[in-house]
């Protein structure tokens, strides 16, 4: 009975053992055997004891009860012995099924004394570490069986385990490297040992490492080319062709490259694509020039994170932005505008690496405002402002000069003093000592473009003290008639003096003068010249007249007005003389010849009486062609240009023409149709809009005798 529960127990063992992947322990058949007979005898004996016992403590219990009562009953032994039979054999059932339901100890593979161990021990133990399907455990299990000597009855199926577990160890760097792991997979393949395997298999096997070590590295140094080349890209910000070679990665026969690492290179590109569109729209606003548009530009490249690719750019403008505002507060300070400069300088956001070179330009825009007005101690203050900027401050250097100019201006504020005294006096000499001690300011100082000025004052009173006299002089010569003497003494004064200005107004005023008394002549007689009909003279004698001369303009209006009459009379005369043909070709030619004579020209009422009355001969030479050929008749009336006065009476005759040689067709007969009527009736206006506007020429002209003559066989039928 207990082999049979030990045989049950190993076989429920083993089921379990198969449907887990774990291999059978090693087993001593004989000693589980005296363990097992053990273990199930001494309950049983224990069991059968107590129960004993028990039985005869109730027996004497209930006889004593039996004796004080007074009462007597007796129980039959065979009784007491079927029960403690039945006890004892449920006692051994209970033991028995514990026993097959209890699985044998387990052996402890890592507390093992190996070099005591049995085969069947390392075979096991190295099964289960290479189901743990790491590298370490993989390797400790070749390692295990591996001792076992080439001749023992358990290599076959060793060297199977063997063949099977490197190939697991090749197929874990395989997965390495598809992780993303070169080193690692190349090092779990080095480790492999190969050794282990039988000649044959370890050839096979050693090549196929090498083989996939070399692709390993043929496939990530392609990779990496590709992802150089993105970085490249990226740099330089062509983001189109950085996305065009992330695609690249998508065959290079890498899980990691083709998943992982392309979208984290494509989400980049996308990244830079979205930022370089937002430092697009930030450069736009601060393009307008104004404080609130930059400011709005560093807010939105302040958006750009130190991860993507157009962070370096983000930097570069938002620098940027931060010198335009310190330019526009300069721009302010020039203007002498101190609290526009003060306030953009303190609105400089300090993303832009700009802000302690704002702060330090506040402070030395107050030393500039103390020094507009260069007093001494205004100049010591602004001294003492500037001098609080540090040696590593942009604005040193520039601190450092406005603090030596404004020391030798302190020097310099009493040399201009000593010269707006001399120049209180007015006197010529005063003046001239005024100019000459203030020309001693040095060009360095604040106190110069002051000093300048006072110059500029003091020498314009200075030089109309001295040349007043001659321009009354030459205004006196002037008003005498004198009128060259006046000039010639106007001309004394320089270029560089205060009065050049007026005085060369003055001296322009007798010029004009004097040439209208020399060319008034030349213009009056030019004009006689051209009222006796000959304008050729005319015309040359007015060109006489320089183009300096006051009467220029007037002159050239002149000639051009004759210019005009000239070519009216010219053309009115080819009119004439083409009219003479006679023929309706030659006439018509000489209306049109003549109506080129100018609107407003002298010659243009001649030019409209020969007009009208070549109109109407044209009229009266188709009128006698109409009896013997109307077609000849409708040609001529057809040269009348609607800008005559017989061209009405011309396109009357045409249709009267027309209508002889195209007569009505009798209408045949139809019952009424109303839809036609009704048509006609719509297409009436249009048949009435008559002839085209006049526009001057023949093509117009034939256009409207054409649409006339569509317009009146329409009607007729």
């Amino acid at each position: 009975m207990l082999r049979r529960a030990r045989g049950l127990s190993l076989n429920r063992r083993n089921v379990r053992s198969t449907s887990h992947g774990e291999p059978k322990p090693p087993l001593d058949r004989d000693n589980g055997v005296e363990q097992h007979r053990e273990a199930a005898l001494s309950p049983d004996r224990q069991t059968t004891s107590r129960q004993s016992s028990q039985t005869r403590r109730r027996s004497s219990s209930k006889t004593s009860r039996s004796n004080s009562s007074k009462r007597e009953w007796q129980i039959p032994v065979w009784q007491i012995w079927a029960v403690l039979l039945g006890l004892g054999a449920i006692g051994t059932g209970i033991t028995a099924t514990a026993l097959l339901l209890r699985l044998p100890t387990v052996p402890n593979c890592p507390a093992i004394f190996w070099p005591t161990a049995s085969a069947s021990m390392r075979l096991y133990c190295g099964q289960l570490a290479a189901n743990k399907k790491t590298v370490d455990d993989l390797l400790e299990a070749i390692e295990l069986v591996n001792k076992l000597p080439a001749d023992h009855e358990l290599r076959p199926a060793i060297d199977r385990h063997l063949e099977e577990w490197t190939q697991e160890l090749l197929d874990l760097a395989e997965k390495s490297f598809q992780q993303g792991k070169l080193v690692e997979a190349i090092d779990t393949a080095r480790r492999i040992p190969t050794h282990t395997l039988p000649p044959q298999s370890r050839r096979a096997l050693d090549g196929s490492i090498e083989e996939r070590i070399d692709a390993w590295k043929v496939v990530w140094a392609e990779a990496e080319e590709i992802y150089e080349t993105i970085e490249t890209h990226l740099k330089n910000r062509r983001w189109g062709e950085a996305f065009r070679a992330a695609t690249n990665l998508l065959e290079v026969g890498n899980e990691y490259w083709e998943t992982t690492k392309y979208q984290e290179i494509t989400q980049r590109v996308q990244q830079a694509r979205e930022d370089t569109n937002k430092l697009a729209k930030a450069q736009n606003l601060a393009n307008r020039g104004d404080v609130d548009g930059i400011l709005e530009a560093v807010a939105i490249a302040e958006q750009i994170g130190l991860e993507s690719p157009a962070y370096s750019l983000a930097q570069e403008s938002l620098e940027d932005y931060g010198r335009q505002l310190l330019g526009l507060a300069e721009a302010a300070l020039e203007a002498r505008n101190l609290t526009e400069a003060i306030s953009i300088a303190r609105r400089v956001p300090a993303s832009t690496q700009q802000k302690d070179e704002a702060r330090d330009f506040v402070t030395l825009a107050r030393a500039r405002f103390l020094a507009w007005q260069p007093t001494v101690n205004n100049l010591e203050n602004a001294i003492e402002q500037a001098q609080k900027l540090e040696i590593d401050s942009p604005l040193y250097n520039e601190a450092q000069q406005l603090i030596g100019q404004w020391r030798q201006g302190i020097d310099q504020v009493a040399i201009l003093n000593r010269a707006r005294n001399f120049a209180r006096t007015g006197s010529v000499a005063d003046l001239t000592a005024a100019i000459a001690q203030a020309e001693l300011i040095s060009t360095s100082t604040p106190l110069y473009d002051e000093a300048q000025q006072e110059i500029d004052r003091w020498r314009d009173r200075l030089e109309t003290s001295e040349d007043r006299p001659i321009l009354r002089r030459a205004q006196e010569l002037a008003r005498q008639g004198n009128l060259a003497a006046a000039i010639s003494q106007a001309s004394q004064i320089d270029r560089s003096r205060a009065l050049y200005d007026e005085a060369q107004q003055w001296i322009y005023q007798w010029r004009q003068q004097v040439a209208r008394r020399q060319d008034l002549p030349i213009l009056a007689r030019a004009r006689q010249i051209a009222n006796a009909g000959n304008f050729n003279d005319a015309i040359a004698t007015a060109q006489q007249i320089p183009s300096s001369s006051p009467l220029y303009d007037e002159a050239q209006q002149q000639i051009a007005e004759w210019s005009g009459r000239m070519r009216d009379r010219d053309l009115l005369d080819e009119a004439y003389e083409i009219a003479q043909g006679g023929s309706p070709e030659a006439i018509e030619a000489a209306i049109r010849t003549a109506n080129g004579v100018s609107s407003y020209g002298s010659w243009r009422g001649e030019a409209d009486r020969v007009i009208r009355d070549w109109g109407w001969q044209l009229v009266n030479l188709a009128q006698q062609q109409a009896p013997s050929n109307p077609n000849r008749a409708i040609e001529i009336a057809e040269r009348v240009p609607s800008y005559t006065e017989a061209y009405a009476e011309a396109q009357r005759l045409i249709r009267e023409w027309d209508g002889q040689l195209n007569p009505p067709e009798p209408p045949e007969s139809i019952e009424p149709n109303p839809e036609e009527d009704v048509m006609r009736e719509w297409q009436a206006p249009i048949d009435d809009l008559g002839t085209i506007d006049d526009l001057g020429t023949i093509e117009t002209q034939s256009i409207n005798s054409v649409h006339q003559r569509s317009v009146d066989r329409s009607r007729s039928r």
